[in-house]
């Protein structure tokens, strides 16, 4: 397990935001005791950049869900929470997104996936103490994480950073107004050295 390390108590408090959303009061409360986080039922973290939270807890709260749903339907869940946990931010904290004052109605639409991407990685290593590099590829970008909450989660055997994966694709919708399907080809909880996600460049025809 590695070392304990911080994260802005808006990070946690906007996931859990998400979870209430997506799973109600008392499915939000069921995870926060099973995660062993039961400090944060009815006394969620504020809503600053203060480093009181940490890694751990994020992780130990989205491990909660996975074995509250099983594997199979945390999946789906997951997912629902991360694009929720986008929204939330966008509205509560665009300051951890790296969303504060970004204009894009006049852009091409790759250069906005590209400067959204760009901004929320910043906006990670910034905020959020989390290292994180966006990688631009003729047909993909690769957001590329190097710390993350996986890595206080027991080992999978596969990835199951399933809400960054929610995030980046509400994100690309938020940008576009097209659905892109965003997949995790490296995760830290099954053995990589990092959490990758492959953006395509071109929308999932829907």
């Amino acid at each position: 397990m590695p070392e304990e390390r911080p994260m802005p108590n808006a990070a946690l408090r906007v996931l859990l935001d998400a979870i209430e959303e997506v799973m109600g009061e008392n499915g939000t409360k069921a995870v926060l005791n099973a995660g062993g986080l039961s400090k944060y039922i009815n006394n969620y973290p504020p809503k600053d950049l203060e480093m009181k939270a940490t890694f751990a807890e994020y992780g130990a709260v989205q491990q909660a869900v996975e074995e509250f749903y099983g594997p199979r339907g945390a999946r789906a869940m997951l997912l629902r929470i991360g694009r929720a946990t986008f929204q939330f931010g966008l509205r509560d904290q665009p300051a951890i997104l790296g969303l504060v004052g970004v204009a894009l109605k006049a852009l091409p639409e790759k250069t906005r996936m590209k400067l959204i991407l760009e901004r929320m990685a910043n906006a990670a290593v910034e905020r959020v103490n989390q290292p994180t590099t966006l990688i631009e590829e003729e047909d993909a970008f690769y957001f590329v994480v190097d710390q993350c909450p996986c890595a206080w989660r027991p080992a999978h055997d596969k990835p199951c950073c399933y809400t960054t994966m929610g995030v980046l694709m509400e994100a690309m919708a938020w940008t576009t107004g097209k659905f892109y399907k965003v997949e995790e080809v490296a995760c830290i909880a099954n053995g990589a050295t990092n959490c990758v996600y492959r953006i395509p460049k071109q929308p999932t025809e829907e």
